[in-house]
């Protein structure tokens, strides 16, 4: 597997930002043990991952504290793991556009300079927590980019969590009104996972196949069963998984080897 870190500026942020990346490469191992080697030929490209961190991280959690390497290895899996700050992935009322980053300029920057599909059906989103929510944000905004999306302990009914106060013990990294022009009128808006959906179904468009899946003894496992309740009555394409845990790398870095057994991988390159 190849890692690249890449700093570049963005126009829509207005400031230089951090990527990793991982190309899948030959490496030692299939070598010593004679496996079949075919990444490169004319056209090759991979299926392409964009991994979301949590609140409070960023662009190097995940390749910092999981194997998220060998397990794309593994996959023959593209994996884009960029930074987002406590945005919330939203265009901040104060502050940042990270929507429009992430699902315009950054996947422009990512298929110009790496081997990644340019198709919908090999492009998928993952995240945790923040991510978790993120990461489906991301897919319901530009459905026709994105065919799968996967959240691992995902803040992903925002309204219900915005309306209670933080979990004991716990502050928030950021402020509902500096993310949102109104933050007491998140139900319904395009920031509604929810509403998003609504909103698709009744233009008749593709939705993205969604997994979900969350700690039993999570602090956010309340709004994960209120988040996997909606979904259920929205008909959406949901695979559901709850598993003992909270909310840590340890019920991530296991669950996220479960996203890539779920999302359609060909375990090769492709011709775009």
């Amino acid at each position: 597997m190849a890692f690249i870190h890449t700093n570049f500026f963005s126009a829509v942020l207005g400031f230089n930002t951090d990527l990793n990346v991982f190309v899948p490469t030959p490496n030692s191992d299939e070598i010593l043990n004679h496996k079949a080697l075919g990444y490169f030929h004319k056209g090759s490209r991979f299926q392409v991952l964009y991994l979301l961190h949590g609140a409070y991280g960023d662009y190097t959690d995940w390749m910092r504290l999981t194997s998220i390497e060998k397990y794309a290895q593994n996959h023959k899996l593209a994996v884009i793991m960029p930074s987002a700050s406590n945005s919330f992935y939203q265009d901040m009322c104060f502050g940042s556009n990270y929507l429009t980053y992430l699902t315009e300029e950054l996947t422009t920057f990512v298929k110009a300079t790496f081997p990644v599909s340019r198709k919908r059906e090999n492009t998928f989103t993952a995240g945790l927590s923040m991510g978790g929510y993120g990461a489906l944000k991301l897919a319901l905004t530009k459905p026709e980019q994105y065919s799968c999306s996967a959240s691992l302990s995902g803040a992903l009914d925002i309204a219900a969590l915005f309306a209670d106060d933080a979990p004991a013990g716990r502050e928030r990294p950021f402020l509902p009104e500096s993310l949102f022009k109104h933050p007491e009128q998140i139900e319904g808006s395009d920031a509604d996972l929810f509403a998003l959906i609504r909103k698709l179904q009744s233009r008749k468009e593709a939705l993205p196949r969604i997994f979900q899946s969350c700690g039993t003894e999570d602090f956010i496992y309340p709004i994960n069963q209120s988040a996997k309740r909606k979904l259920e009555a929205l008909g959406v394409d949901l695979t559901y998984e709850e598993h003992r845990g909270i909310h840590d790398w340890d019920y991530w870095d296991t669950n996220i080897q479960r996203v890539l057994d779920w999302l359609p991988l060909v375990n090769d390159a492709v011709n775009e």
